[in-house]
């Protein structure tokens, strides 16, 4: 008996040594298969498991000396020998005709048919594995129970490793799962991103729109008067050119009448009243181009948002100057790592909702600071102000307390969106009939970069 248990430890440690050192789990549970067949003196054996995906039938994995076709076929739990084997949990010892009690007819074996079998249900505690089963072929040399005996050690061992290899595959098949799912989840970002980008574009075209009389407006009136002085300044070329020609002998009867003294003084005037006009006019579609560009979602740069500030309070100026005196007490700010444009898109909104919040003529202040960690632009009106229960809701998308026509609701929520994508936050402070005033705080660095000590008008 010792003599047998040693012998049995021996093989365990053996088929340990071959699950290890086999290359591919399918490798393993064959190298382990053959070796048991050859231990015990047998021809033949198979070796099925519990189907993953079908738990109610086994699929054959490995086998000795089996017809072609046989690996990978199913079996279902509770036909055959494997079948009943495995979903009984007891081994089965057939020697000569496969007769046990409880069947229902002798299933008779033919001429070079297995003439012994033993069958081992594999299992790790009262969960199964599946079954092991092996054949010889010669009436003299028998199975016992003794072999019976001595393969459960074994099959408690390749019980192990099945259910190690099924663990495994398992664990491969979630991590491609969860590549899958991240690959569609990076996809879905995508999209997200370039829906919100879509966004942004389109609210800042509606606004862009909503002002488009006034930025006409605003370009109309220097274009006015640099029409107006040219005009002007061609008179005074063509009194000029009458002199020069009258000069050369070319004229006829008295000179002309020309104050030159008075061009002397009103041409440069005009030149640099057209100069002017041309500059407002250049400025201001600059500042609308730079505005209504397409950003790029990495496009960061180091910008100074009191100058994206005033820049945008161009654009909005004939929205603002007929409603409200604007205050500027804007600090030096140092520049931080911004998307300038969609900044500016932030300061628009809060600007225009500011003159809209005035009912007739009020102010509108500007201020800006800033300390080791954060900068901060702050946009006040004493208009209207807000109740709590509209200050709960503003950021909301399509909310709005405005007409139908003046505004989309998204303005607030793009904006509340473009400072939390740069890691700030916009605080309010407002009260019914005492006013508003929104104050964007971002970060002076992004991760990683160190805070730039200069600072810039």
């Amino acid at each position: 008996m010792e003599a047998t248990s040693s012998a049995a430890l021996s093989l365990v440690e053996e088929l340990h040594e071959l699950s290890r050192a086999a290359d591919g789990e399918s490798q393993a549970l064959q190298a382990m298969l053959s070796h048991i067949v050859r231990s015990f003196g047998a021809q033949s054996g198979s070796l099925a498991v519990i189907d993953r995906l079908a738990p109610e039938q086994l699929r054959i994995v490995a086998g000795i000396d089996l017809p072609a076709g046989v690996i990978g076929q199913t079996v279902a739990l509770g036909t055959g020998v494997l079948g009943r084997v495995a979903q009984s949990g007891e081994p089965m010892l057939i020697n000569g005709e496969l007769k046990r009690s409880g069947d229902s007819a002798a299933q008779e074996r033919v001429q070079g048919r297995p003439r012994s079998a033993i069958c081992w249900p594999l299992a790790i505690k009262d969960r199964r594995i599946g079954a092991l089963a092996m054949n010889r072929i010669d009436d003299g040399n028998a199975f016992s129970a003794v072999d019976v005996e001595r393969g459960r050690s074994l099959v408690t061992l390749v019980a192990l490793v099945v259910d190690n290899a099924n663990l495994h595959s398992e664990q491969l098949d979630r991590i491609e799962r969860l590549s899958q799912l991240n690959q569609e989840m990076r996809a879905m970002n995508e999209q997200l991103q370039a829906t919100q980008q879509q966004l942004l574009q389109s609210e800042k075209m509606a606004s862009i729109g909503q002002l488009a009389a006034g930025v006409a407006h605003e370009i109309n009136n220097p274009v006015g008067y640099v029409y107006s002085n040219l005009g002007t300044l061609q008179g005074y070329v063509g009194e000029l050119l009458e002199v020069v020609r009258h000069l050369r002998g070319k004229g006829e009867g008295p000179g002309p009448a020309c104050d030159v003294e008075f061009m002397e003084e009103d041409i440069p005037q005009l030149m640099s009243e057209t100069r002017e006009g041309l500059d407002r006019v250049k400025k201001i579609v600059q500042d609308l181009k730079d505005f209504s560009r397409i950003d790029k979602s990495d496009d960061w740069e180091d910008a100074n948002l009191v100058k994206g500030l005033e820049s945008t309070l161009n654009i909005v100026q004939n929205e603002i100057k007929y409603k409200a005196t604007v205050v500027k007490e804007l600090a030096p700010l140092p520049d931080v790592p911004c998307l300038p444009t969609q900044l500016n898109q932030v300061f628009m909104n809060l600007l225009v909702n500011a003159a809209q919040a005035i009912a007739s003529k009020g102010t509108i202040t500007l201020r800006s600071g800033f300390d080791d960690a954060r900068v901060w632009v702050e946009i006040g009106d004493d208009g209207c102000g807000m109740s709590a229960e509209v200050q709960g809701r503003i950021f909301e998308p399509f909310f709005t307390t405005k007409p139908v026509g003046k505004g989309t609701g998204l303005g607030l929520s793009v904006s509340y969106s473009i400072v939390r994508k740069h890691n700030g936050n916009i605080e309010l402070d407002s009260a019914p009939g005492k006013g508003t005033t929104f104050r964007v705080v971002l970060p002076r660095v992004r991760e990683g970069r160190p805070v730039e000590e200069a600072v810039h008008g």
